[in-house]
C-alpha cells in the first residue's frame, strides 16, 4: 500500500465525504418525494376513488353513494380493481424516482479510506513512540 501523506490523509477525507454526500442528498430527496407520493386508482366510472400511500396503505376511500346500487360482487371486484391500479400507479412513481448511488462502489471506497487511515494512524504512532524513547535516553 502506497504512503499517505497529512494532505493525502485530507484528501481522502474530502474525497469519503464527497461520495456521502449525494448518497444522503439523494436519501434525503427520495424521503420527501415519499411524503407527496400517492397512488390513485378508480373503478366504476369514477364511483370510487381509492388513494394508496407508500407503504401499500391506503390513504383514502371515496365512494359515491350511487356505486352502492350494483351488487355486492361488482362493487367487491370494483374495490379490488381500483386499489390494484392505485398501488400500481404509486409503484410507477416510485420506478421514476432517481436511483440511489451504487452502494458497492462506495462501500470499497470506504473501506479504502479505512485501510490508509489506519495506516497514516499507525505511521503517527510510531513517530510518537520512537520520539519517547529519545526523550527517555536523554
Amino acid at each position: 500500500m502506497e504512503k499517505v501523506s497529512a494532505g493525502d490523509f485530507d484528501r481522502l477525507f474530502d474525497e469519503a465525504l464527497a461520495t456521502l454526500r449525494p448518497l444522503v442528498d439523494a436519501s434525503r430527496s427520495n424521503d420527501e418525494s415519499e411524503e407527496t407520493l400517492r397512488g390513485h386508482g378508480e373503478a366504476l366510472d369514477g364511483k370510487l376513488r381509492i388513494t394508496a400511500a407508500p407503504g401499500g396503505q391506503l390513504e383514502s376511500v371515496e365512494l359515491d353513494p350511487r356505486a352502492l346500487r350494483v351488487g355486492a360482487e361488482e362493487l367487491a371486484a370494483a374495490f379490488k380493481e381500483a386499489t390494484n391500479a392505485a398501488l400500481a400507479h404509486l409503484q410507477q412513481q416510485f420506478a421514476a424516482l432517481p436511483a440511489a448511488i451504487d452502494q458497492a462502489a462506495l462501500l470499497e471506497r470506504l473501506k479504502e479510506f479505512q485501510a490508509q487511515s489506519a495506516e497514516q494512524m499507525s505511521r503517527y504512532l510510531k513517530a510518537i513512540s520512537e520520539a519517547q524513547e529519545l526523550l527517555e535516553r536523554d
